[in-house]
C-alpha cells in the first residue's frame, strides 16, 4: 500500500470516529421473543403405564399412548415428564399434538414445575391436531405460563385412556407457533372423520351443554366435560 493510499485511509477511519453516521447502533439483542422448541412426546422419562408406539403419521414415527385407566377427579398414576429450557423470563404457551376418536377418549392431566394440574381435552376425530394447553372445557383460550430463564419440568399424567400424543412445542406468547393444522375442521367444534368435518353438538347448540347434547342428536365431538354428547357408532 502506497504511503497516500495509506493516509487516505486513516483519514476515513478517524472520520467514522467522528461523524454519527458511523457509531454503533442499539440492538435488541437480550430482549427477543423465545421463537419456540419441539419435544417428542415419546422422549420424557415415562412410569406408571404411559407406552410408546410405533405410528407412520408422527413426527419421528413414535407417539405416546395413555395406559387403559380413567382417572377423571385426580391425575392418575401415569405420568411423562420432561425437562426444558427458556431462555429469558417471559410468558410462554404450550401445544400439543395430540390424537383421540372422540369425547370419550380426548384427554390429559397437564402441569408445569409445582403448579397446580390441569385436565387438558380437546376431540379431534381420526387425524393429527396441534392445540395450545387449556383449562379443561375453556376452549380456544390458551393456558399462559409466567416463566424465569433456566429449566423447567412439564409432567403429564392420565386421565382418559388410549389417548395419542405425537410431540409437544413450547413458545413465548409473541414467539411462534407450531407447524399449521391442515385440516378445514376446527376442533372440537367440528372434527375430521374420513376426510370429511362432522359438527358437534355445541356447534348446533352453542358452547355449552344444552338441549341438544340432551337430545342426543348424533353428532360427535363437543365435550362439555359431562358426557353430553352422543357418540354415535
Amino acid at each position: 500500500m502506497s504511503i497516500w493510499r495509506g493516509a487516505a485511509l486513516a483519514g476515513l477511519l478517524a472520520g467514522c470516529l467522528t461523524f454519527t453516521g458511523c457509531e454503533a447502533q442499539v440492538t435488541t439483542i437480550g430482549s427477543w421473543t423465545d421463537p419456540g422448541h419441539y419435544l417428542e412426546a415419546e422422549s420424557g422419562a415415562l412410569t406408571g403405564g404411559f407406552a410408546v408406539s410405533s405410528d407412520s403419521g408422527a413426527s419421528a414415527r413414535q407417539i405416546l399412548v395413555a395406559p387403559s385407566v380413567k382417572s377423571e377427579n385426580e391425575p392418575g398414576d401415569a405420568r411423562a415428564t420432561y425437562r426444558f429450557t427458556v431462555r429469558s423470563p417471559d410468558t410462554y404457551k404450550i401445544w400439543g399434538r395430540i390424537r383421540s376418536p372422540d369425547a370419550e377418549h380426548n384427554r390429559f392431566w397437564v402441569r408445569v414445575d409445582d403448579g397446580d394440574w390441569m385436565k387438558w381435552r380437546i376431540s379431534v376425530g381420526d387425524i393429527w391436531y396441534w392445540d395450545a394447553f387449556h383449562d379443561n372445557t375453556d376452549y380456544g383460550n390458551a393456558r399462559e405460563y409466567p416463566l424465569e430463564a433456566g429449566e423447567h419440568v412439564l409432567t403429564l399424567a392420565n386421565c382418559a385412556d388410549s389417548v395419542q400424543l405425537d410431540r409437544l412445542f413450547y413458545s413465548s406468547i409473541e414467539g411462534d407457533v407450531p407447524a399449521s393444522n391442515d385440516t378445514p375442521c376446527n376442533p372440537p367444534h367440528s372434527i375430521e372423520l374420513n376426510g370429511v368435518c362432522q359438527l358437534s353438538c355445541g356447534s348446533q347448540g352453542g358452547n355449552q351443554c344444552g338441549t341438544v347434547c340432551s337430545d342426543h342428536q348424533p353428532f360427535y365431538a363437543y365435550d362439555c366435560g359431562g358426557s353430553c354428547c352422543y357418540i354415535a357408532p
